[in-house]
């Protein structure tokens, strides 16, 4: 079968939702299917100014080279929309995949007679209105989803049920390297998102809470972005971490902090339980698809600095909890394999 997943555009910075994309076209090739991953870059490197005809030809080499950051198999065929030959590469396509609210239009005007899906991993608030968003649910697209809080939204909108695809974590990459019972119970970590609905500041707020009453804390923070404060001495940072380097924070760290408003999943978190680092995080729908209260995480409601702030001073002080959050967690990741991922779509692709 030709598969092309359609993506907004080609981006050097590593991004969870194409990430998991980038996967399943790795695992799709190896399943024996023909993938194409076509980027929607009409408007990519508009800031440069750059006439239209030299743009388009750089768009096309930088769609090539990056990222830099993923190793695809050499069988995937990446295009870019500014490409003259576009529609002749994805001729013959038997199933196009849309990724997001802003390649739906795309995907239904290129890939007219041709079967589609529509890949949701989140319920894009804070780019559209919710009304734009339930449109694109509607539009007899197999709707596929990362989460049960996503399918109960699209299921009310969709012409026929969505199929649930949880979001897998591969434990061969993401595992534990150093011991939890060896890590420095005052080593933390912590992503740095900008964006208001990550939560970020909500996260420091409570982190430097806690550094008042623990002098010993250090931070391990990384993200695709710079921050926008005077980092303290106790901060360390990683800025466009690569895979590599994040399984290593997540192994130094006792603990791993979020403080997301609202994501379809939040797969950070999965993976620093996966690394055997303890999960204190406020409870958005989306951790909820893995998280448990006192089980395998510790989760406290959305923005609330304070109860966020308890839930880290407790796992930094209580050693058998944090152990047994670990442990409970390490469990956990195992329902969410990429061979149980791969059945569930091939299930689907062979209907």
């Amino acid at each position: 079968m030709k598969i092309c997943f359609i993506l907004p555009q080609t981006l050097r910075k590593p991004i969870g939702g194409y990430k998991i994309i980038y996967e399943y076209a790795n695992r799709l090739v190896d399943e024996g299917h023909k993938v194409v991953i076509l980027f929607l870059n009409e408007r990519a490197l508009e800031r440069f100014r750059l006439p239209k005809v030299i743009r388009g030809y750089a768009v096309e080499i930088f769609t090539q080279i990056e990222p830099r950051w993923f190793k695809f198999k050499p069988e995937i065929l990446k295009i870019s929309s500014t490409d003259r030959r576009v529609n002749k590469k994805i001729e013959s396509t038997d199933l196009a995949i849309a990724t997001g609210v802003d390649t739906v239009e795309a995907t239904c005007r290129l890939f007219a007679g041709v079967r589609k899906a529509y890949f949701i991993q989140g319920y894009e608030t804070w780019l559209y209105s919710a009304n734009q968003i339930n449109k694109t649910f509607s539009l007899g697209m197999d709707n596929i989803v990362i989460s049960k809080w996503l399918k109960e939204i699209v299921d009310q909108y969709g012409k026929r049920p969505a199929l649930l695809l949880p979001n897998p974590i591969d434990t061969n990459v993401y595992r534990i390297i150093t011991p939890i019972e060896e890590r420095n119970k005052y080593f933390i970590g912590v992503l740095y998102h900008g964006a208001e609905h990550k939560g970020f500041k909500y996260a420091f707020k409570a982190i430097k809470k806690i550094k008042e009453k623990i002098p010993e804390l250090k931070l391990y923070m990384f993200g695709t972005s710079i921050p926008d404060f005077l980092m303290p001495d106790w901060v360390e940072f990683i800025f466009n971490a690569t895979q590599e380097e994040t399984i290593k924070i997540y192994n130094n760290v006792s603990a791993f902090v979020c403080a997301t408003i609202a994501e379809g999943y939040g797969l950070t978190g999965l993976e620093a339980m996966a690394c055997g680092a303890a999960l204190v995080s406020t409870e958005y729908e989306g951790v909820k698809e893995y998280a448990e209260n006192n089980y395998n995480a510790l989760l406290s409601p959305i923005r609330d600095v304070d109860a966020l702030a308890d839930n880290l001073e407790r796992i930094m002080q209580d050693e058998k909890l944090r152990l047994r959050i670990v442990k409970n967690g390490m469990s956990t990741v195992k329902d969410f394999s990429w061979e149980k991922a791969i059945n569930i779509l091939s299930d689907y692709l062979e209907s």
